[in-house]
């Protein structure tokens, strides 16, 4: 009988409270969206709404697992502009030489025509 390895992903049992509050300032700046009107009240309520998803979205990037998880991906996108330079430079390598190569091409047919090489 085989043996199999499986592995389990432990997730949060409850939300944590930012993510909580997150999700009832975008449900009540939704809910605005759906009146008809558009009165300066509205507005304000709106504009209220927006400030408070703002607060709610900073305290999310301020938390630790947050930055850690920015940190990641900033490490990764670093390593990928290295890749795109490397590749760059690679293209760069490769052009110049078949251009090179192009040259000894030209030089060789004009040999093997008995054209005289300078």
């Amino acid at each position: 009988m085989a043996s199999y390895h499986t592995h389990s992903i432990s997730l949060p049992s409850t939300s944590h409270p930012i993510t909580t509050q997150f999700d009832q300032q975008l449900t009540r700046l939704r809910s605005s969206q759906a009146a008809s009107t558009c009165s300066s009240s509205l507005l304000t309520y709106r504009l209220t709404c927006l400030t408070e998803l703002y607060v709610v979205v900073d305290d999310m990037l301020q938390l630790p697992s947050s930055k850690q998880s920015l940190s990641q991906i900033q490490t990764v996108l670093d390593g990928s502009l290295r890749l795109l330079d490397a590749c760059s430079t690679s293209r760069d390598v490769l052009q110049q030489s078949k251009e090179h190569l192009q040259d000894i091409q030209s030089v060789l047919r004009r040999r093997c025509s008995g054209a005289v090489v300078n």
